[in-house]
C-alpha cells in the first residue's frame, strides 16, 4: 500500500510503500455527511447552558474576543460572520469590539496567518496579540485557584465588559480535548497555570488523558478562566475532510462537554489491537516538533511496548524556538528530568514538560522521526532516531521489529484518538 503524506505546501515529502503482508490496518477520523451552513445556524440557534449570543451580550459596552493561532486548524473565518452578526443584533457596534490571539507560548502570528484566521474580518477589527514572556505590567492578577495556582493573564481581560472564546475542539495531551476555557488558559495566561497543567500532564500517559475532558488539568483550567471572566464559547468540531460536523455556543463548560463528545466520535479510531510498528503524520500539526510531536503522543496509545512509531512530518521551522530549552536539556530518562524539575535546576517548565511527555514515550517505544525541518543532530539530542524520508524509516523500523512486524497506519495524527483494544483504554471508558 502506498501512503501519501499531502502536506500543504510541502508536497515535496514523499509516500511510503507499506507491504500489504505487513499491513495491519489504516486508521483515520471519520467525515460526516452533514450541511455545515445548516450545522453552524442550529449552534447559534440553540446555546448549551446559556442564552443565544445577541441576548448574552444585550447592553454590554465592550466584546473581547479570544481567537486561537496559527497552529490550531480551526476554520474561524467561516463561522465568525455568525458571531459578528449577533454582537450586531445585540446592539454591540464595531469599534466596540475588538479580538486577542490566544498563542499560549507560541510565538505571534504574521499578517498571512492573520488574513487566513480573520478571513474577511481582517483589518477591520482591533487585534491584539498575546505574549506570554511580556513584562509584569500586561499582565493582571486574578488571585488564586483552590489548589493554590496563581491566576494570571492578559490584562485587556480586564479592560472589556465581556469576555468570549471562539476554537476547535480535538483530542488534546494535556486538556483532554481542545477548546472550551482553554483558550484562556494557557491561550492568554501568565507563566503559573502553564507551568502546573504542562507539567502536572506530564506526569501521565497519553492514555490517561487524551479523551477525557473530566481531568485535573481540565478542571484547573476552567476554574480560572470563571475567575478571569470568560462568559461564552463558540466552539467547533470539524471531520476529517475539514468540514464543521458540529458547534456547540454558550456556557464555558457546558457546551464544551457536549462538543467533546462529537469530537470523539469523530476523531476516534477503533483498532483490534496495539501494532509493532505504527506509521504516522502529524497533520495538521506540523509547524515545528513542538507541534508534530502530537502525532507521537497519539502514536503511543496505537503502539505496543517496545514497538516503533514511525513519524513523518515536515517540521519548516526546527524543533522548537519558543522553548530553546528543550534542545539544551535533550533526552534523559523520565525520571531524570522529574529529579531536575524537583530539585529547582529546569527554567521554563512549559519546554520541559513539553520534553518530559516526548521522553516518556521514548522511554516506551522505539521513535523515528522523517522530517526535512532538522537534522540528525538535532533528532537524536532529543532521543529521537532520524530518518531523511519515511521509507527510509520504516526500514529502520522492520530492522528493529523484525520482517513480519505488522504496521498500522494512523492519518490526521495532529488529531486522531485511537483507541486500542487494552488494558488502559478499558480502564477509561
Amino acid at each position: 500500500m502506498k501512503v501519501e503524506f499531502p502536506y500543504q505546501g510541502y508536497e515535496n515529502i514523499p509516500p511510503v510503500e507499506v507491504p500489504d503482508e505487513n499491513l495491519m490496518g489504516v486508521y483515520s477520523p471519520i467525515a460526516m455527511e452533514v450541511d455545515e451552513k445548516t450545522v453552524l445556524e442550529q449552534g447559534f440557534l440553540h446555546p448549551i447552558g446559556a442564552p443565544r449570543l445577541r441576548d448574552a451580550v444585550h447592553g454590554k459596552k465592550s466584546v473581547l474576543i479570544l481567537v486561537d493561532d496559527g497552529t490550531r486548524s480551526t476554520p474561524v473565518a467561516r463561522f465568525l460572520p455568525l458571531v459578528l452578526q449577533e454582537l450586531s443584533a445585540g446592539g454591540i457596534q464595531k469599534d466596540q469590539i475588538a479580538f486577542l490571539t490566544g498563542q499560549g507560548t507560541h510565538r505571534k502570528m504574521t499578517d498571512a496567518e492573520l488574513k487566513h484566521k480573520f478571513g474577511e474580518a481582517f483589518g477591520k477589527y482591533q487585534v491584539f496579540q498575546h505574549d506570554w514572556k511580556a513584562g509584569p505590567s500586561e499582565f493582571h492578577s486574578f488571585g488564586k485557584t483552590k489548589d493554590g495556582t496563581p491566576v494570571t493573564a492578559n490584562k485587556l481581560l480586564t479592560k472589556y465588559e465581556y469576555i468570549m472564546g471562539l476554537g476547535g475542539i480535538v483530542p488534546h495531551r494535556v486538556k483532554g480535548f481542545s477548546g472550551g476555557a482553554k483558550i484562556a488558559f494557557p491561550g492568554v495566561a501568565g507563566k503559573e497555570m502553564m507551568e502546573r497543567n504542562q507539567w502536572e500532564a506530564s506526569m501521565q500517559m497519553s492514555e490517561t488523558v487524551m479523551g477525557f475532558p473530566e481531568n485535573s488539568m481540565r478542571l484547573r483550567m476552567e476554574e480560572a478562566a470563571e475567575m478571569a471572566g470568560l462568559r461564552y464559547i463558540v466552539n467547533v468540531v470539524g471531520d476529517v475532510t475539514g468540514k464543521i460536523v458540529g458547534c456547540f455556543c454558550g456556557d464555558v463548560v457546558k457546551a464544551h462537554r457536549e462538543g467533546c463528545k462529537l469530537s470523539r466520535k469523530v476523531t476516534a479510531a477503533h483498532m483490534p489491537g496495539r501494532a509493532d510498528i505504527v506509521l504516522i503524520d502529524s497533520y495538521p500539526a506540523d509547524r515545528d516538533f513542538w507541534q508534530s510531536a502530537k502525532g507521537l503522543y497519539s502514536g503511543t496509545m496505537a503502539v505496543k511496548e517496545g514497538g516503533t512509531i514511525l513519524m513523518v512530518s515536515p517540521n519548516p521551522e526546527g524543533v522548537a524556538s519558543n522553548h530553546p530549552n528543550l534542545m539544551r536539556i535533550g533526552y534523559k530518562p523520565h525520571a531524570e528530568i522529574v529529579q531536575l524539575v524537583q530539585s529547582g535546576k529546569a527554567e521554563d517548565l512549559v519546554g520541559v514538560a513539553i520534553l518530559a511527555d516526548t521522553v516518556q514515550i521514548i522511554d516506551h517505544a522505539d521513535c523515528i522521526i522523517a522530517t526535512p525541518g532538522f537534522s540528525k543532530q538535532d533528532a537524536e539530542k532529543i532521543g529521537l532516531r532520524w530518518a531523511a524520508n519515511g521509507q527510509d524509516g520504516l526500514k529502520m523500523a522492520f530492522e528493529k521489529q523484525g520482517k513480519k512486524a505488522k504496521v498500522a497506519v494512523l492519518r490526521h495524527g495532529g488529531h486522531i484518538l485511537p483507541l486500542a483494544d487494552d488494558k488502559a483504554v478499558a480502564e477509561h471508558q
